[in-house]
């Protein structure tokens, strides 16, 4: 079987096997991390009972799994300060959380301790399990937000680093920089991924594979859009893709006639072998992904315990038939051109959003 060049440092060369979805080798094993963006009031909340969340949680855990992935936006704080009402045991759980740059400057030293220790005081802890820069703070040198980020790691505040929303030469940047002056090197990068949107496989997961860093995938349904219950032509006024800030985010991303005309094809494959296209585009992400067993994830996240129990038991069903893989492979191929991409720049669009998982 021939071999493809994915990554190439200045010593060596990664390769990878060429060869379709539908035949790749079963992924089983991948860590499911339950998303805290739609807990607490607030923008994008979904899920305001501390009760309900701890159902969740337990729910999760009887599943095998224990990571909780929250961030300072999400929900302006509240999805912080719900978790931290739980007195989770923090060697059952292990907890993350993020720092983003609202506004150009916030990952600079000062800002990023206020915020970072803002994080703590919501969630009742001294000490969170992952802490990740959310987004690149373009207005401050990697070097500034990474010496402070010692700082909180010798002071006992974090024990990994994690980016998301990063492109791959600033991951890459940010990995030599950190290695250049012994810091605390990144090990998880969250990224956008789902059976439509593939970006990251030509450059992110690479650069991952070459350093050494876990892959988070989040969005594993376009944002709700794989759901198959929307209309092109007929966009919501509530609800993810509705008339607000948040939906003006996820409208800019996903609502596309390419991701319809996708979605269509995908569910036609899915319609007549009986499957749910949500089943099948978790399942995607779990058996015919370039995501590796037991070292990458899927961050998801659920309005309600029903979906969960729903989520869950979908990555524990088996490998699709390689007539839905085909139809995905072929939606990809509709909407590669004008996929949005993995990375962020700050415009000010998310922080207006308010409490949205970028």
């Amino acid at each position: 079987m021939p071999l493809q060049v994915i990554f190439r440092t200045h010593k060596y060369f990664i390769y990878k096997k060429l060869t379709s979805t539908a035949t790749m080798t079963s992924l089983k094993g991948l860590k499911i991390i339950l998303g805290a963006m739609p807990f607490g009031e607030g923008t994008g909340g979904r899920i305001t009972s501390p009760t309900e969340v701890e159902r969740i949680i337990n729910l999760l855990f009887q599943h095998g799994h224990n990571e909780i992935d929250t961030a300072r936006m999400y929900t302006g704080g509240n999805s912080e300060k719900l978790l931290g009402s739980l007195n989770l045991s923090r060697t059952k759980y292990k907890i993350a959380t993020k720092a983003f740059p609202f506004e150009p400057g916030m990952h600079s030293r000062t800002q990023i301790r206020t915020q970072f220790e803002a994080s703590l005081t919501a969630l009742n802890m001294t000490h969170v399990d992952s802490f990740y820069l959310h987004a690149p703070d373009h207005a401050t040198p990697f070097e500034d937000t990474l010496a402070e980020v010692q700082a909180f790691y010798n002071e006992n505040k974090f024990t990994e680093l994690g980016v998301s929303n990063y492109a791959a030469w600033e991951l890459t940047h940010l990995w030599h920089i950190a290695k250049q002056n012994n810091y605390v090197l990144p090990t998880i990068c969250q990224a956008m991924y789902n059976p439509l949107t593939r970006s990251i496989e030509d450059e992110l997961i690479p650069a991952c594979r070459a350093l050494n860093i876990s892959l988070y995938a989040y969005n594993p349904l376009c944002g709700g859009l794989l759901t198959g219950k929307y209309s092109y032509t007929s966009p919501p006024s509530e609800g993810r893709f509705g008339e607000h800030g948040q939906g003006d985010m996820y409208r800019s991303r996903f609502w596309k006639r390419e991701y319809f005309a996708a979605i269509d094809i995908a569910k036609a494959a899915c319609d007549k072998e009986g499957i749910s296209l949500v089943n099948a585009s978790h399942r995607w992400l779990m058996h015919h992904s370039q995501l590796r067993a037991g070292v990458d994830g899927i961050v998801t996240a659920v309005s309600s315990y029903e979906q969960a129990v729903s989520n869950l038991k979908d990555y524990e069903d088996g490998p699709l038939p390689s007539t839905i893989c085909d139809a995905f492979d072929e939606g990809w191929q509709l909407i590669k051109g004008v996929c949005p991409t993995y990375w962020r720049k700050h415009t000010g669009m998310e922080a207006k959003a308010g409490g949205i998982k970028l």
